[in-house]
């Protein structure tokens, strides 16, 4: 039984040792989103950041309120509907769209 804990430990690949923090590429991320509205495949083909990393720090830009999602179009890519991203709080959406309808007209 100890065997198998041990070697799915070591199977397990570790969080700390990824490159997904790299405080570089954030600032990358970050200053390509500043000065230019785009999906995270853009910024991808910009920065030479990786696609998967890019989407953490998206989350992360987000969670700080550096970032937000200001409309979803077609990835001019993929043809796939994607979020396009700015780092301008000139352009973001002053509404949160996070609110719920009346459904029944009242008010």
């Amino acid at each position: 039984m100890a065997e198998k804990i041990k070697a799915a430990i070591t199977a397990a690949p570790n969080i700390d040792t990824a490159n997904v923090h790299n405080p570089n590429d954030l600032c990358k991320v970050l200053e390509y989103f500043r000065y230019t509205v785009g999906t995270t495949l853009d910024c991808f083909f910009a920065t030479g950041v990786l696609r998967n990393c890019i989407t953490w720090y998206v989350r992360d830009l987000e969670n700080m309120g550096l970032l937000q999602a200001i409309y979803i179009a077609r990835d001019r890519r993929t043809h796939f509907l994607a979020k396009h991203y700015s780092a301008d709080p000139l352009k973001w959406q002053k509404q949160s769209q996070d609110t719920q309808l009346d459904l029944f007209g009242e008010g």
